[in-house]
């Protein structure tokens, strides 16, 4: 589900702020060829975060204490894009820090990458890279569900959610579809 933040026109909240430490994790590491490789370096387009909605909610990494039991993640997907083609995509935990002890209540973003994850088979090769709409664009990944289970373009749908199944590393986009859950991974789409 988008946040407010994330509509055109929609007002600034803690969603705004997510995605902004999302994005701008994915920025560094775009920047660093030693890590995306050349092409992404010198090619790449950081798209719109993604919220991830995650089944529960998951604590941030590293050893719990009582104040990272407090900091909740907010996983983010931030497509990167060549062209037409999605080439790769970070997979961004954003955690917020606790309140301050100071008694403020301020809360700033800390993104870290999950993974990098690229489509290409090799450094390089763009034709093995899906189209980015397959991703990105909530029509065509709404219209990829809808033909998986035979309905026809006049099916009652709900917004595409990205989400996952079984762990995060394995995303999903998840329409319902008359009442029926569909999930969708680029041009392959089946029923939950």
């Amino acid at each position: 589900m988008e946040r407010d933040a994330d509509r055109p026109g929609g007002a600034p909240d803690a969603g705004a702020s997510l995605a902004a430490g999302a994005r701008a994790a994915t920025l560094q590491l775009v920047a660093d060829a030693t890590r995306v490789g050349p092409l992404v370096h010198g090619r790449g387009v950081v798209g719109r975060p993604v919220p991830v909605r995650a089944p529960e909610p998951v604590l941030a990494p590293g050893p719990v204490s009582a104040r990272d039991r407090a900091a909740e993640v907010a996983p983010w997907f931030v497509p990167v894009t060549t062209g037409e083609r999605l080439v790769g995509f970070a997979l961004v935990d954003v955690a917020t820090t606790p309140a301050g002890t100071d008694g403020t209540d301020a809360r700033e973003p800390a993104a870290r990458i999950r993974r990098w994850s690229t489509f290409q088979r090799h450094e390089g090769d763009l034709a093995s890279c899906p189209p980015a709409l397959l991703w990105t664009d909530p029509q065509t990944i709404t219209a990829t569900a809808t033909a998986a289970v035979g309905a026809d373009s006049d099916a009652h749908t709900g917004e595409p959610v990205l989400t996952w199944e079984r762990t995060p590393e394995h995303l999903v986009w998840e329409v319902s579809v008359d009442g029926r859950t569909v999930h969708v991974a680029g041009s392959t789409a089946w029923p939950a």
